[in-house]
């Protein structure tokens, strides 16, 4: 294994091109995760049968919400870990990783057993019934099961990007992608499995993601160790002192969209079934833009602790401007290809009517939801991640559920759409506005405040910014 080399690459150079090369990369990796769920949902759609498509929606929510968690875990693990190799502390950020594949397996483990036990009353609590209940519990049940593996998974490719690793982070999950495009077609209609081939292959795909990612980190990085249990509870303390509000700000996505499906459902199977091929379609078709809000934040970290704190603001214009050039060209792209997909996922009647509004109303939104994807991850570069949490929370709680409830009682299924969408494009706004102001502050050499928000550590110093690279 080489010498850990940890010098900072984002303080010198184009700031947009530091970011924009971040996000493409992320960007394939979100990809070939997104990719699954959506051939998924055309394999499905191919038996033609609405309440197939409806029960993978319904059950994707329930799945959202433990994929949530483990992304905060993940984002706590990654800290830890990029602080003690910017301390040049080896030994510490091989606990830290150890323990922090440990402490995903501790959440992960009773939210399993919960949710298993419970996923009937979970499903039906946002709207799932009769054939559609059965068919979405089944799904949830088997997928459902494998959380821990993905909680592995998502914190072992964090560990990956802390260490300068993105393109091994970006592989572990585009084979994973390929593996189950590849089992998907065989399970669904060669085994006759349908609906269940398809959970079968999802949850094969996750094994996989997991086995490449963990061997990454425990044999090229060397990250992996035996576990000092005399340290793993003041460990858990500091690995929680991130996770949680990164979990707090990760949660309040899942029940803004259980109630928008819970509104959804109120309209017919056919109203969910196009919500779920949406649901499905948006990812993939603005990774670019999920890409980027895991790029800002190294670039930004790394000047601000360079004291470079022009590049810090301009890390956020920069971003404001990868937005704009991703997203308006998907926004045409979708609305000239709305026929191909209603006839690629056999839409019909209110469902191809639903796709056609979001495809043609909707998508261009999604530059303003870009602003907040790149102000959240500033709010944490800034060392004020409570500030991301209050985004998302004022977001999908305060906005998009009243406007949601509101919209859709007047303009029915659309409404729900047209709610989702104006929320996002609002929190986008003022996310936005508030990071420019902060970087304002930070470029003039002034206090942001408020405390309640700032970075905290029961026994280290505050993070070191940046990606730190290890040969």
């Amino acid at each position: 294994m080489t010498e850990p080399s940890h010098k900072a690459t984002y303080t010198e150079g184009s700031v947009f091109g530091h970011i924009s090369n971040l996000a493409i990369i992320s960007a394939i990796g979100m990809f070939a995760i997104m990719i699954v769920d959506l051939v998924d949902m055309y394999f499905i759609s191919i038996l033609g049968i609405p309440s197939l498509a409806a029960a993978v929606g319904f059950a994707g929510l329930g799945l959202f919400l433990g994929a949530s968690i483990t992304i905060g875990i993940s984002i706590a693990v990654s800290t830890v870990v990029a602080q003690a190799l910017g301390e040049e502390n080896e030994p510490r950020a091989q606990r830290y990783a150890t323990h922090g594949l440990l402490y995903s397996l501790a959440w992960t483990i009773p939210i399993t057993i919960l949710t298993l036990v419970y996923a009937e009353d979970l499903l039906s609590l946002i709207g799932a019934s009769g054939e559609t209940l059965t068919l979405a519990v089944n799904y949830f049940r088997i997928v459902g099961a494998s959380l821990p593996i993905l909680g592995l998974a998502i914190a072992a490719n964090s560990l990956l990007r802390a260490v300068g690793a993105a393109k091994l982070s970006m592989w572990s999950t585009i084979i994973g992608g390929v593996v189950n495009a590849v089992i998907d077609p065989i399970l669904i209609f060669g085994a006759g499995l349908g609906l269940t081939g398809a959970a079968i292959a999802s949850v094969i795909s996750r094994i996989t993601v997991a086995v490449i990612a963990l061997y990454s980190v425990a044999k090229t990085h060397g990250l992996i160790v035996r576990p000092n249990w005399s340290e793993l509870v003041v460990d858990f303390k500091t690995l929680s002192g991130i996770a949680m509000p990164s979990i707090l700000t990760n949660l309040s996505g899942p029940v803004s969209a259980a109630f928008a499906t819970s509104q959804m459902a109120r309209f017919g199977t056919d109203a969910v079934a196009a919500s779920s091929v949406i649901g499905r379609l948006t990812p993939v078709a603005f990774a670019g833009l999920y890409g980027l809000s895991g790029a800002v934040g190294p670039v930004a970290s790394q000047n601000m602790g360079a004291k470079e704190y022009h590049r810090v603001r301009e890390s956020l214009t920069a971003s404001g401007k990868f937005v704009a050039a991703y997203v308006i060209p998907v926004t045409i792209l979708m609305f000239l290809a709305q026929d191909i997909l209603i006839s690629i996922f056999n839409l019909e009647g209110e469902a191809s009517e639903l796709l056609r509004f979001y495809a043609t109303f909707v998508v261009g939104s999604y530059i303003l939801f870009g602003l907040q994807l790149s102000a959240n991850p500033m709010f944490t570069a800034l060392r004020h991640p409570g500030f991301a949490t209050l985004s998302n929370i004022i977001r999908d709680l305060v906005l998009a559920i009243p406007l949601i409830f509101l919209l859709s009682a007047t303009f029915g299924s659309r409404g729900v759409l047209a709610g989702q969408a104006l929320a996002n494009a609002l929190a986008g706004v003022l996310a936005f506005a508030t990071a420019y102001w902060m970087t304002g502050k930070v470029e003039r050499g002034e206090e942001i405040g408020p405390s309640f928000s700032k970075m905290r550590f029961h026994r280290h110093k505050h993070v070191l910014p940046g990606v730190q690279h290890r040969g």
